[in-house]
């Protein structure tokens, strides 16, 4: 293999104060895309790479394995409204995934199919919200990686646009209220109104009647906040309560209020402190039975669930929290489903796990938190994106994936608790029958690490066999769900019948562990869902 040259890159004498600090920057000139010097180093970089790829033994039959692998598709766990139910899916070879709708056991349609909007593949889909009624539907496109998101509303049956496009919508959420009229959104302000290279902040709360110009929208939050504050904004299923939710930039941090509708305008709503300048991430909801469900890891880094009055008199806020699920030592908190329907003979919430990087669900008591159960699952592996109906009812919905499953969407029915397979991929692929196995060893330093052994044949692996390793860390905040997902390595290794794969974990923020040793030779890997609809 020919020895590496790597381009020359010049070092420009460039040292700026920052806040008192002398801070140098010579390669500024990396962050100009208009420059010719900037687009000669990065072609001569692809250049670089093309070389040394070309020589790679094998290169093409693993490309084609790990096309075959993350070809199968998907399908998104349910959103309910009624008996209609709206998800995402992507068939085998599909560039995007598509949105469709089912109506009871009537055919699927599509709702919105990037590829044919635009056959080039550089319009996606960014999020979707159906109002409460299943009626119409709030989604966001954006093209060209842009993340420049025009928000668009259309009727559920027909397919035809109720408004839209709407600009400057990027990370928006829609928080609809009952009747499909109006729905609360946030949008930047006009570049034009904000100081020059300040377009991308300055974002506010509105209220938007459907079928009106964005110039009668009402002005509902953000008005003398910080530029670079990010907004959510949710309404309960009945309509009587708003819940907005301020962010400063990427700070693992926010601020929340609640207001009570059926007391204030929606367009003033009057809005009273959750929780403000406190240093915790913390997500809110109203539940069926009036409670407010508190998502927090104030005081427990790995995540509890908290239950309190929204009309508390005092305002719901952390002294009157009531611990429900409390932080488990040992495991990060991901998410919860509340299962409430009157057809179970007591109410319960399923809280989602993570624990030494493996998923679990387990069942409590809504009224006490009291664990009474666990959600038998099919193996070591990953469980994401529960979901409920919004009106209650004894069924809940998640993905499941593991190093040798491709994800499917299982059913929980809380009656006999039993798990069934609501969807599975479109595709299929061939994998040999391997075997997972989760051991802990001391590293020099005695650090427990807990790695998960995935092997070919019917006996574990063992001492002195080939494997493949890596390392990576799982890093994760416990408010925010985040799924993790099967490294390549091991499933390619499964996959070819490859000895055994060794794949060890552990959590650089909220895990167990203080840190990876230099003994151990690991590999994980976590990524984001997109936002629950």
């Amino acid at each position: 293999m020919n020895e590496f040259r790597y381009p020359e890159a010049s070092r420009l004498d460039l040292t700026e104060d920052v806040l008192g600090h002398q801070v140098s920057d010579p390669y500024r000139w990396l962050e100009d895309d208009t420059s010719a010097e900037r687009a000669g180093w990065l072609a001569a970089q692809a250049d670089l790479f093309g070389s040394y790829r070309e020589e790679l033994p094998g290169r093409e039959r693993l490309a084609a394995r790990v096309r075959e692998l993350l070809g199968t598709g998907y399908v998104g766990t349910p959103a309910w409204r009624g008996e209609r139910r709206f998800y995402t899916r992507r068939d085998p070879g599909a560039e995007h995934g598509l949105l469709v709708t089912r109506l009871g056991e009537d055919p699927e349609q599509v709702l919105v199919d990037p590829m044919a909007i635009d056959p080039s593949g550089l319009t996606t889909l960014d999020a979707w919200q159906p109002d409460k009624e299943g009626r119409l539907l709030a989604y966001q496109l954006s093209e060209g990686g842009d993340e420049e998101s025009l928000l668009r509303v259309i009727d559920v049956t027909t397919g035809s646009l109720a408004d839209g496009p709407i600009d400057r919508c990027r990370y928006s959420n829609v928080a609809w209220l009952p009747g499909g009229k109006a729905f609360y959104y946030t949008r930047r302000l006009p570049p034009e109104v904000v100081p020059d290279g300040e377009s991308q902040y300055h974002r506010r709360v509105y209220l938007h009647q459907v079928g009106t110009a964005t110039d009668e929208d009402v002005l509902v939050f953000g008005e003398g906040r910080d530029k670079t504050d990010y907004y959510g904004v949710s309404v309960s299923r009945d309509g009587r309560w708003l819940v907005i939710s301020a962010s400063r930039g990427t700070a693992p941090r926010n601020d929340l209020w609640i207001a009570d509708l059926s007391e204030s305008d929606p367009a003033t709503p009057e809005l009273r402190v959750i929780q403000e300048g406190i240093d915790a991430q913390t997500g809110i909801r109203v539940g069926r039975d009036g409670r407010l469900y508190v998502f927090t890891d104030l005081g427990a880094p790995r995540g509890r669930i908290a239950v309190t009055d929204p009309a508390d008199p005092r305002g719901p806020t952390p002294a009157t929290w009531r611990d429900l699920i409390g932080e488990d030592p040992e495991a990060v908190l991901s998410g919860y489903a509340i299962l409430d329907g009157a057809e179970l003979d007591r109410p319960v919430l399923l809280a989602e796990w993570t624990r030494h990087a493996v998923s679990e669900i387990t069942v409590h008591d809504l009224a006490t938190g009291e664990r009474v159960g666990q959600v038998p699952l099919p193996g070591l592996g990953t469980v994401g994106g529960a979901s409920e109906r919004p009106e209650g009812g004894h069924e809940a919905w998640f993905v499941y994936t593991d190093y040798t499953t491709s994800s499917v969407v299982l059913r929980f029915d809380a009656r006999d608790a039993s798990v069934t397979t609501w969807a599975a991929a479109p595709g299929s692929v061939e994998v040999p029958d391997v075997t997972a196995r989760q051991v802990t060893y001391r590293s020099k330093d005695g650090t427990a690490v807990r790695m998960l052994v995935i092997s070919s044949g019917d006996a574990p692996a063992a001492r002195g066999r080939r494997s493949c390793t890596g390392t990576a860390a799982s890093i994760s905040a416990s408010p925010r769900p985040t799924r993790r997902t099967s490294w390549p390595g091991c499933r390619q290794a499964a996959s070819t019948r490859s000895p055994a794969c060794a794949a060890a974990t552990r959590r650089a923020r909220n895990g167990t562990g203080p840190g990876c040793s230099t003994a151990s030779r690991t590999c994980s890997t976590t990524s984001t869902p997109r936002p629950r609809h």
